[in-house]
């Protein structure tokens, strides 16, 4: 008996041992600027002696890895040296990163290469920072919204209410521009104020993003009318060899992200949220009740070796409905007229908007060319009965629809020539605001003023 035991323990401690050692890191290493596959790069994961070389076509794959974080660093003769910080890896998938490395013709005669801690960029190399997805979700308090992790950087300032508006170096909130993948999202938060970028909750799915580059001065050419801040937010392709499944729950909202093939060269990632805060609200008997929903995804295909095009969408819908029935059962009469007030003076708004964009990239020898449109639509309405009585259209007091639509069109043609780097491009934009507001004013006299 002593001894089947002791055979099962063993089993179990080996078994154990085997799942918990079976993370895998898995990607390709390329040079940005053609596509081309960088071969016989080595990989290492910092701090070990675990590591691989990558094939002909730059494929790497590291195996045996506990389910930690890991920072990976890429190296080879003639290339900067690339690093990748707290990569997350898990027992049931591999996780894909491929690694860009930039030509360095400096480095060919070199023997020793030692990387930057920081990352650097030729366009801003002091004022670009690169905040990673572990960074934001492991941020206190920030419930994996980046624009709360950004708030909480040096020369960053935040509005002293329960929105996600960004003031870098006192600039206005409007003033910083937003860019998913290279198309322009005009804002990341949900219950957004037109003519700001901020709002209470977020808006990216942080199971997309894998990196945010963040610009406080400095800015790229290719990233115009930005006066205080650019973020460049990049997203990942989709799980190449197989459907994968991440439900999450937070402080505010659940959701489901899918992502898998599409096909031997496409991939997709796609995700859907929903608030469940309105029924908090209700519980707590609060005359508000704050509704939000949101939807990403991305396609990507890889036509060949040297042409791609991806496909990306980003959408919400937003309601903020009055609770008629919060002072049922309410008997504190401070409270009860608390959300009379409210109540009697709040409208109910619905607000929905969309981004959608294409970008295609053709690489060639030396350079690559890319072409990125997209259209943005903001729908902004809000209704208020008097005594919040719909039943009668004639009580009706207040009636507001705004919407926004821009049209976008960008050419880019980047290369490299004798060490230098050369972006030149044209842009075209067209927009168009519209507006009506109904507004009645019923005066103690009885008269009505529209």
């Amino acid at each position: 008996m002593r001894t089947t035991i002791t055979t099962i323990s063993l089993v179990l401690s080996f078994a154990l041992s085997a799942f918990a050692q079976n993370g895998v890191i898995k990607g390709k290493v390329f040079n940005p600027i053609n596509n081309d596959p960088i071969p016989f790069a080595n990989v290492v994961i910092q701090g070990t002696t675990l590591g691989a070389s990558t094939d002909l076509d730059g494929n790497y794959e590291i195996t045996g890895l506990e389910p930690k974080l890991y920072n990976l660093e890429a190296s080879s003769l003639g290339f900067s040296k690339s690093t990748v910080y707290e990569i997350q890896t898990f027992n049931n998938r591999p996780v894909y990163v491929n690694i860009e490395m930039s030509e360095d013709a400096q480095l060919l005669d070199a023997v020793e290469i030692v990387a930057s801690p920081f990352s650097k960029k030729e366009e801003a190399p002091v004022s670009m920072r690169t905040i990673g997805v572990s960074e934001i979700e492991r941020n206190p308090g920030g419930n994996r919204d980046i624009s709360r992790v950004i708030q909480s950087l040096p020369g960053v300032a935040s509005s002293p209410s329960f929105r996600n508006d960004i003031i870098i170096r006192g600039g206005a909130p409007n003033e910083n521009r937003f860019y998913l993948d290279g198309v322009e999202v005009p804002n990341i938060n949900h219950f957004a104020t037109q003519g700001a970028s901020g709002g209470p909750v977020g808006l990216i799915n942080v199971n997309f993003i894998n990196e945010v580059e963040f610009y406080s001065g400095a800015f790229p050419a290719n990233r115009g009318n930005a006066l205080s801040s650019v973020f460049d937010f990049s997203q990942k392709d989709g799980n190449p060899e197989g459907i994968k499944a991440n439900f999450t729950v937070g402080s505010s909202d659940y959701g489901l992200t899918l992502d898998g093939p599409l096909g031997k060269k496409t991939t997709y990632i796609f995700s859907v949220r929903r608030s469940y805060l309105q029924f908090l609200f209700s519980v707590l008997k609060l005359p508000f009740l704050p509704i939000y929903n949101d939807s990403q995804f991305k396609v990507k295909t890889q036509i060949n070796a040297k042409n791609e095009i991806s496909f990306i969408g980003l959408g919400a819908l937003d309601q903020f409905e009055l609770n008629q029935g919060a002072n049922d059962g309410v008997e504190d009469a401070e409270t009860l007229e608390r959300n009379r007030y409210i109540l009697g003076n709040i409208a109910s708004n619905e607000q929905w908007n969309y981004t959608l964009g294409a970008s295609y990239k053709h690489f060639g020898d030396k350079s690559f060319q890319q072409v990125v449109v997209s259209r943005n639509h903001l729908n902004n309405t809000a209704i208020k009965y008097q005594d919040n009585d719909a039943s009668v259209e004639a009580n009706k007091i207040l009636d507001y629809q705004s919407q926004e639509i821009e049209n976008k069109l960008r050419l880019e043609h980047t290369w490299r020539d004798k060490g230098w780097k050369w972006n030149v491009g044209v842009g075209y934009e067209s927009a168009l605001y519209t507006n009506a507001t109904y507004n009645k004013i019923v005066t103690t006299d009885g008269q009505d003023l529209i």
